[in-house]
């Protein structure tokens, strides 16, 4: 039975690469995968007869090593795309060289993510023994695996996935066929209009158009208000605000323009913000560690403790080898090394720290905290910065990730060297797919297009563009877009969250706010999960045969 575990995690790892580098390229949030693979093994294992603790542990097993490539691909898609949007004929120069393009990226995301399981394994005893973290997607997932009616649970995404699969099939036929005449009645459009664009008085209303596209009311429906509102909010924005002022203040301004100007003044605050309130975080975080270490080996522990900090010793050494290499391959200095180094580290603790005790990873203020000084410290070129901001990304979310299964594995009796030997199988598969993958999806659909928006890396152009091209900006518009990002935050909206209303498409952000809003329709959103995750998982695996087909 051990081998059908290996094998499952395996089929995880690959699953949850290629499903959330697809989502967090499509969407602006990349929701935890553990969920759902934690149901998908709750099926495979209802066909056979076993101790019922042994199958929670393999469940648990094969999901958290599983997960460890849903956050690297999460990580990735956010970040790595921004090479893209700063220097497209660089990136089209990589992508007429697949093998090129996914070994940089394969390896980008194995030393990142290696790096991160690493500080994982030194705050493991920290936080999920001494300090007992909840880590809540550990909780959540444990609670899913040991829940009454699980097979129940399992076939409502079965049911979830299925239906959106034959939902995709009527839509775009099967790689390439197209039903006939006969059949046409059956084909579902790819859109529906609602409203056609036009204009009254300074306001212009944009063509609304529902997309059929199940994976946006799917996560939606999952995220419900958090999402739901700042995107609304967003989007009435555009139309009642940024729109009338182009018109009225800045009429010589070219519409696309301005609203990348104003967009740049919000994305702005949301780095001066950061930047304001991270490095108290981080003093925190580097005072905890400086006055109290990484913690102290518990009772039970005390006489490995010594060969525990061994083995950490070695393979520190062990991961310098390859992380240093691809760094100075990339030209970056020993110096520079050091900074990335000890900053991704100070970061993957805290942002460990944090999501141990809400749940949330915030990766993207610190990744933001480490590029900012590195790209005036040592003059990085667009290739470092991307590399830069992807690598604190990538470490502190596997780190998280990985602290999330630790706390799984205590609360499921799982052996300390068993879930760590599946997390890197885990890190490794994944490591080796996430590449090949990102090259198929960009390959096939293009960044920056409606199926692959990329809208964290397009966020992140319009900082970095914003510091180092500020004067080619209208200072006006820029302030504006600042104190609205402002307000926005005193009104304890997130500015980020609005910004995509702004400026995204109107068909994405539509089904995402018809998805959260429909959530709050229902008494208890968390008994349609199951099947909505099929639905979001349908829709990804779907877009990757199309890439492939």
């Amino acid at each position: 039975m051990w081998l059908l575990t290996i094998v499952l995690s395996i089929f995880f790892s690959v699953f949850s690469t290629v499903v959330m580098s697809y989502l967090a390229m499509a969407i602006p949030i990349g929701p935890w995968i553990a969920p759902t693979l934690a149901l998908i093994g709750m099926l495979v294992f209802s066909f056979f007869k076993m101790d019922k603790t042994k199958k929670i542990s393999k469940i648990a097993l094969a999901t958290s090593a599983g997960s460890v490539g849903g956050i690297l691909a999460n990580a990735v898609a956010f970040y790595f795309p921004t090479l893209y949007f700063l220097d497209k004929n660089l990136f089209d120069a990589w992508m007429v060289q697949p093998f090129y393009f996914s070994a940089v990226v394969t390896a980008l995301g194995f030393v990142s993510g290696w790096f991160g399981l690493w500080i994982a394994n030194l705050l493991e005893d920290k936080f999920v023994v001494q300090e007992k973290l909840a880590f809540p997607i550990g909780q959540l997932v444990h609670k899913t695996i040991i829940a009454q009616g699980q097979v129940e649970k399992a076939f409502e995404l079965v049911v979830g996935f299925f239906s959106t699969t034959a939902f995709c099939f009527l839509q775009d036929g099967l790689f390439g066929f197209k039903f006939s005449n006969l059949l046409s009645w059956l084909t579902i459009p790819k859109s529906v209009t609602l409203l056609c664009p036009r204009l009254i008085s300074v306001f212009k209303i944009p063509a609304v158009k529902l997309d059929m596209w199940p994976m946006l009311w799917a996560l939606g429906f999952v995220t419900g208000h958090v999402i739901a509102f700042p995107l609304a909010v967003g989007l009435g924005a555009k139309i009642l605000l940024v729109g009338p002022l182009n018109k009225l203040a800045f009429s010589a301004i070219p519409s696309l323009q301005f609203i990348l100007t104003f967009s740049s003044g919000m994305v702005l605050f949301g780095a001066v913000f950061g930047l304001i309130a991270t490095p108290k975080v981080l003093w925190k975080a580097i005072k905890n560690i400086l006055h109290n270490g990484l913690g102290t080996a518990s009772k039970d522990s005390k006489k490995n403790k010594k060969k525990i900090g061994y083995v950490n010793i070695v393979e520190f050494f062990l991961l310098l080898i390859p992380m240093i290499s691809f760094l100075t391959y990339f030209g970056f200095s020993l110096i520079s090394q050091l900074y990335l180094i000890v900053f991704a580290f100070v970061c993957a603790y805290q942002i460990a720290n944090i999501a141990g005790k809400i749940g949330l990873a915030f990766m993207g203020r610190f990744a933001t905290f480490v590029m900012v000084p590195a790209i005036f410290l040592f003059r990085l070129d667009v290739i470092q910065i991307v590399v830069v901001v992807t690598f604190v990304g990538v470490c502190g979310g596997v780190a998280t990730d990985v602290l999330f299964g630790r706390k799984l594995a205590r609360l499921a009796g799982i052996s300390s060297i068993k879930i760590k030997t599946y997390q890197y199988l885990g890190l490794i598969v994944s490591s080796l797919c996430v590449g090949f993958v990102f090259w198929l999806l960009i390959n096939h659909f293009g960044l920056g297009s409606q199926d692959l928006f990329a809208y964290r890396a397009q966020n992140r152009w319009l900082l970095i563009r914003t510091l180092n091209d500020a004067k080619s900006f209208n200072v006006y518009v820029l302030l504006l877009g600042f104190l609205f990002g402002y307000l926005l935050k005193k009104l304890k909206v997130s500015p980020m969250l609005a910004l995509g209303g702004l400026f995204m498409p109107v068909n994405i952000t539509l089904g995402l706010v018809l998805g959260g809003f429909g959530a709050m329709l229902t008494k208890n959103k968390e008994e349609w999960f199951p099947f909505w995750s099929g639905v979001y998982a349908a829709n990804s695996v779907w877009m990757l045969l199309k890439a492939i087909f």
